[in-house]
């Protein structure tokens, strides 16, 4: 298994939203078994950081050039690995793991972190914890646990400055008020804001913080 430079897998630690699947751009949710026991496991994928708005996701792409399988490597589904907030009893939200199919042509940025053999970041999702016991927030459980820890299972240092910096700017230039709406309902928050003053600023420091307090 090949490692590219250590980016952007934990891209995925901030501010996420509930999305619906199939109106959002993405295919078919896969059952973890289904996606074990596919034909393509074996198979090379390239790994890449989606950018969707305030929704952080991992897409696996197969890589078929010099595959011994290439014909049926073709047949291979690209793969979307994310968490999405999921109502509970008493109306709680709690950190969900998804795989979906997705389309090829997602416009969303993407950034490539390296290329996997499918049947390791399977293993990786599943053995990644999500933070499922406790209540979706966006500052202090979000869509970024599964991505982080994903990655920290796959041998892959968080907190490379290259990380937050790419984070920080996606978020900068597409959802600054959300999230700075968000840092101001939290104590911790408001001081980065008086800290930092600045929009990317004060990101960049939300995103650096949540990664050092991951790993």
């Amino acid at each position: 298994m090949k490692f590219s430079s250590a980016i952007t897998i934990f891209a995925a630690f901030v501010a996420c939203k509930s999305v619906n699947a199939e109106k959002e751009g993405q295919g078919r949710r896969l059952a973890l078994s289904e996606v074990e026991s596919h034909e393509c496991v074996r198979e090379l994928y390239d790994l890449s950081v989606v950018v969707s708005g305030v929704h952080i996701m991992l897409s696996a792409e197969p890589k078929c050039e010099g595959s011994l399988r290439s014909n049926e490597c073709k047949e291979c589904p690209a793969l979307l690995f994310h968490a999405i907030p999921s109502s509970v009893k008493g109306g709680e939200q709690r950190m969900e793991k998804v795989i979906n199919k997705y389309d090829l042509d997602l416009d969303d940025e993407r950034l490539v972190l390296g290329t996997f053999d499918l049947g390791n970041l399977v293993e990786a999702f599943n053995n990644a914890p999500v933070g499922a016991s406790k209540q979706y927030n966006l500052f202090l459980n979000n869509c970024g646990g599964l991505p982080i820890n994903m990655g920290l299972h796959l041998g892959i240092d968080p907190s490379d400055r290259k990380i937050i910096k790419f984070v920080s700017r996606n978020l900068s230039k597409k959802v600054p008020l959300a999230i700075m709406e968000e840092l101001s309902n939290h104590e911790a928050g408001i001081a980065m804001i008086q800290t930092h003053g600045k929009e990317d600023a004060t990101i960049e420091a939300f995103v650096s913080t949540y990664i050092h307090d991951r790993v």
